[in-house]
């Protein structure tokens, strides 16, 4: 059924109107390219990449095991660089081009801003498959809830043991309040030290991989077992003792 005898259009011409007139206002909004439009849509996709970042690793932080966050990180963390950069830069240089009658095409559908899709959508692929230490960040780290008020700080250098192994050590800046140190990594707890000054040495390849980088964690716990501070450490963002 296309139409009533009265000429009304039926339920799904109606959605397909609809569905065509907004598809045809966010083509003009995409292509608009005008100074403020420019900055309007640039600074949207800025912050909207920023927060989805950010919101994808606090709650990554807490549910590990949500393996598709990795992707949502990975799109928020591209879009702060390529949103503003796509409507700054790559819309206006494609429009000049049309109008100088130079397409700058690779197909008869894959012209300059459809390429430049093709490869934020790589990239995106990519770092959510093979995350990189700065796209990561554990919000778990500053955890210190019901814990005295107590500021140690964690130092840790990276060395290399006698048959070529990867070692990291650390040690507590001050160790008041503190009765044991908690190295743990993913599921695998990899050394408690119950005696001051607390200083410690674990293997990198004891350590678990999480979103694609070797990390440990570190639970300073007080003498009634409530949990002082947490520190989380990523071995490539370690420097070399």
């Amino acid at each position: 059924m296309t139409a009533t005898e009265g000429g009304t259009a039926s339920p799904v011409e109606l959605a397909a109107r609809s569905v065509r007139s907004l598809w045809n206002t966010l083509l003009t909004v995409y292509y608009a390219n005008s100074l403020s439009w420019r900055a309007l849509k640039s600074g949207a996709l800025l912050f909207f990449g920023f927060f989805l970042w950010a919101g994808s690793n606090v709650v990554r932080s807490y549910f590990p095991d949500l393996w598709f966050l990795r992707f949502t990180a990975s799109y928020g963390f591209v879009l702060v660089v390529y949103g503003p950069f796509h409507h700054l830069v790559v819309i206006p240089v494609y429009q000049r081009l049309r109008r100088q009658g130079r397409h700058l095409s690779l197909g008869s559908h894959l012209h300059l801003p459809n390429a430049s899709l093709a490869v934020f959508l790589a990239l995106v692929v990519l770092l959510g498959t093979f995350p990189i230490a700065p796209m990561t960040i554990d919000f778990r780290s500053s955890l210190g809830d019901g814990g005295p008020d107590i500021t140690p700080d964690l130092t840790c250098v990276k060395g290399t043991a006698g048959n070529g192994t990867t070692t990291v050590h650390c040690h507590l800046t001050e160790s008041a309040g503190v009765d044991r140190v908690v190295v743990e990594s993913g599921d695998r707890r990899l050394t408690v030290d119950e005696e001051p000054p607390y200083e410690f040495t674990v293997l990198a390849d004891d350590m678990q991989a999480v979103t694609g980088t070797k990390r440990f964690r570190v639970d300073l716990l007080a003498e009634d077992g409530t949990l002082v501070r947490r520190f989380t450490r990523s071995l490539p963002m370690i420097d070399e003792g």
